[in-house]
């Protein structure tokens, strides 16, 4: 920001207390919100340049492309499936836009927010408005969905700095368009995946995934932030990418020689982990290509898994939806079953879905079923509403919301533009099944989601007789944008 032409007319506003400039932007305070959007709507500002303004999204997708390693052909005999994937970004889109509340005085803070890095955010804001840790307090409440945008405090740093210079208590929260095009993103990622096999066996699996570098600078884990900070400049951040990408991404498959590496390509965008991180688009992509490696080889999709699943365990769970969805089972033209498989934290699930792709615009999941093993059950209701979430996720991420980057800036401004499913868009019965496991107990907030892409992909790939290689797979620009 250089420089704010119209202060003295915004404050002249009704309602309208004061205008902060601060180092992420400009601030109105008034006595309403509604006050507060028309103060902000009537400024008039001149911006420096953003950090990637020359930049759209086929000029990113082609950086992503570039950066994948190429697959070394093993020799012109030997059979093989291979695909190459694009994900675009997503947005977070909770509920609660970016908020906080902060009330800073001369000698002390107090600050109210739902933070995921709370000890991070504590520091920070003892910082930027010059007290001793020992003078601020922050109350970590319940937020409106986080999503893993709420393991950055920009929110609550924003408020305590503009309380401090306005000299009063505020409520901050950032407009919807705001919080959309300026907040957090989901990286978009670009695949290249190779499986070869020979006499009905997978002799290699190799995937090469290059996406646009994750913000991991929220204090997530405070010990590993702290050891990234001494590294020069992007060893840290790459350090802990490549350590998250290596512990959570895995096959379950014996697929003879199986590799996953991941590049990160420093695009310097609105990164942040989004759910189920690197797992969602790497396991769904390489679910996707299972499927068609069970088609050139005559088999069924569901026995092909079976057979080469790495322990009982997943095989039940395989088992349990398959029986459940009633695989197999006879659709009409336009409509088609999929399944798909994961298994991270110490937990597997399986997702089986039907689909109706009659119109492959407007394909629409009408049936899922979902099983799980992730040991010992804690939270029951907990754990189903983990999975449901997990699924709608994907739903909406495989079949229709993303974000179009046009010149630096997301077009998408809100959820009428940003289309994440709707009730309208998912299935009215999900049954959830619990295969009760061990003793020690799994994780399930990440789970649901990389299954159940590669279960609705390939429900619509059967369905309209594609192969879907880009996601989601309708991606219109079907509105009008809002003024940048």
């Amino acid at each position: 920001m250089k420089a704010v032409n119209n202060e003295a007319a915004v404050r002249a506003m009704s309602g309208v207390l004061d205008v902060v400039t601060i180092d992420t932007g400009v601030a109105v305070v008034a006595e309403t919100f509604g006050q507060a959007l028309d103060g902000k709507e009537a400024l008039d500002v001149t911006w420096g340049p953003g950090t990637v303004d020359a930049l759209s999204d086929q000029d990113i997708r082609a950086k992503l492309k570039a950066a994948t390693p190429s697959l070394d052909v093993l020799g012109l005999l030997v059979k093989k499936v291979e695909g190459e994937f694009d994900f675009t970004f997503a947005s977070h889109a909770p509920l609660e836009t970016n908020s906080a509340v902060a009330d800073v005085r001369a000698d002390r803070a107090e600050v109210w927010s739902g933070l995921k890095s709370p000890i991070a955010a504590w520091a920070a804001i003892a910082e930027a408005v010059d007290l001793p840790v020992s003078k601020v307090t922050v109350h970590v409440v319940q937020a409106g969905g986080s999503f893993g945008r709420r393991l950055f405090h920009d929110a609550a740093l924003e408020a305590a700095v503009v309380s401090k210079k306005s000299g009063r208590p505020v409520r901050l929260m950032w407009s919807r368009i705001d919080d959309m095009r300026h907040g957090r993103m989901r990286p978009a990622t670009h695949h290249r995946i190779r499986a070869t096999y020979a006499a009905g066996q997978v002799l290699t699996f190799e995937h090469r995934v290059a996406a646009v570098e994750t913000d991991f600078r929220h204090g997530l884990g405070d010990a590993l932030t702290a050891a990234a900070a001494s590294l020069p400049a992007g060893i840290g951040n790459a350090t802990f990418a490549q350590t998250l990408f290596l512990t959570t991404v895995k096959s379950p498959y014996h697929f003879g020689i199986t590799t996953q590496t991941l590049t990160e390509v420093s695009i310097p965008m609105h990164t942040g982990s989004w759910r189920s991180v690197y797992s969602a688009n790497t396991r769904g992509a390489e679910e996707i290509v299972v499927d068609e490696l069970a088609a050139r080889l005559g088999k069924d999709p569901v026995a092909f898994r079976r057979e080469f699943l790495r322990t009982a365990r997943q095989r039940a769970v395989l088992d349990k939806v398959a029986e459940e969805g009633e695989w197999g089972r006879d659709l009409p033209d336009g409509r088609a079953q999929g399944v798909g498989f994961h298994d991270e934290y110490k937990s597997c699930t399986a997702c089986l879905v039907e689909i109706d792709a009659t119109d492959p615009r407007k394909p629409r999941v009408t049936k899922a079923v979902v099983a799980a093993d992730v040991g010992r059950v804690v939270n029951p209701r907990g754990l189903e509403a983990q999975l449901l979430g997990g699924l709608t996720d994907a739903i909406s991420t495989t079949l229709r919301a993303g974000l179009h980057i046009d010149t630096g800036l997301p077009l998408e401004g809100s959820h009428s533009q940003f289309h994440y499913a709707r009730q309208k868009d998912c299935p009215k019965d999900v049954p959830i099944h619990v295969i009760e496991g061990g003793d020690e107990p799994g994780g399930a907030g990440e789970l649901g989601v990389p299954a159940a892409v590669g279960a609705v992909a390939n429900a619509y790939a059967r369905a309209t007789g594609t192969r879907p290689r880009s996601f989601p797979v309708t991606f219109d620009v079907d509105f009008t944008p809002f003024p940048r």
